[in-house]
């Protein structure tokens, strides 16, 4: 399938990435791009363009990692990527390298594990309508107290906070971003795959 709003990084190896490919629009996610997402997540594990797979980092082109929802984003579609990605039979591991605004977040907290550069930026709120199917996504990846707060403050908090509240795993430096990614990858493309795809399955059961 050729994308118009992603690109794939992927040699026919283990690990892939997934890119959010609309820099200029700062990965904004537009029914394009919603429908893109969703078909390449739901593909994984059925011999689409991924095969084969272990591990898969979701990242974005440019200085923003997502800026939320175009109007036209229903709610439901929206929960469908995130089942997507919920639902993916690899491990998904999120490299936020920049400001990671309302459904970007929920992007974020649907995949395994978050690992964030310093100087990325977070903010739950959306003006679009799609809010009402993330905030549940976000709201569970984070004490539910700090997601009150932040949800009808509409504040923008750091990285660091991101971290403190559990919402991201790692916090590095823009340059070291990468290669924090890679060996978190690593490690995951080194763990037995049963007993990986167990796990995964009880994590999400619980």
């Amino acid at each position: 399938m050729a994308y118009r709003t992603l690109h794939i990084d992927h040699g026919g190896g283990s690990l892939a990435t997934l890119w959010l490919n609309r820099p200029g629009q700062r990965n904004a996610i537009d029914a394009l791009m919603l429908e893109e997402l969703t078909a390449a997540f739901a593909g994984l594990g059925s011999g689409g363009p991924f095969e084969p797979l272990r591990a898969l980092v979701l990242a974005a082109r440019g200085p923003v990692f997502c800026a939320g929802a175009a109007p036209e984003v229903t709610p439901a579609r929206l929960d469908g990527l995130l089942q997507a990605i919920h639902a993916c039979p690899v491990p998904v591991v999120a490299k936020v390298q920049g400001d990671c605004l309302g459904a970007g977040m929920a992007l974020a907290a649907a995949c395994d594990i978050v690992l964030a550069a310093g100087q990325a930026g977070f903010c739950i709120a959306d003006p679009g309508l799609a809010a009402s199917a993330f905030i549940p996504w976000v709201a569970r990846a984070m004490p539910a107290r700090a997601a009150q707060r932040y949800l009808l403050t509409a504040e923008r908090f750091s990285a660091f906070e991101a971290k403190q509240l559990g919402f991201v795993h790692e916090v590095t430096t823009a340059d070291a971003l990468d290669e924090r990614t890679n060996a978190i990858a690593s490690a995951l493309l080194q763990a037995d795959a049963q007993t990986l795809a167990a796990s995964r399955r009880l994590l999400r059961q619980m």
